[in-house]
């Protein structure tokens, strides 16, 4: 566990290489990131991250979870932003569907977004 100084717990948000965006998220990653980072509300922000219960592929979690921070103290790894819930799910298809043609198999998806994806 990582502290700050005065023995806070440091944020635990990681984001992967290939972070995957929709064109407007792209535009207004910087402004995502620090309101992401300070708790400021986004409307209608929704984050894809690597599933925690190691199980499930992916969590698709709308911004203003993000303002608990007993829930950005967790671990977190964001693989992609979209500016809706829609646009999120058209993201999680596009990333399944790039596994396809990569691999030619939906078998051990997790696996490959965890190598692939996050590094």
């Amino acid at each position: 566990m990582l502290l700050k100084p005065g023995g806070r717990m440091a944020d635990m948000i990681r984001y992967c290489d290939n972070l995957y965006l929709t064109e407007y998220t792209r535009k207004k990653l910087s402004e995502i990131r620090i309101k992401l980072f300070t708790g400021a509300g986004m409307t209608g922000i929704c984050f894809i991250l690597l599933s925690e219960n190691g199980e499930d592929v992916f969590d698709i979690v709308p911004a203003f979870v993000f303002k608990q921070k007993s829930f950005r103290r967790l671990d977190h790894t964001i693989i992609g932003i979209a500016e809706s819930d829609e646009a999120a799910f058209e993201l999680v298809q596009d990333i399944v569907e790039e596994h396809f043609r990569v691999t030619g198999t939906y078998m051990e998806l997790r696996r490959d977004i965890e190598q692939r994806v996050v590094g």
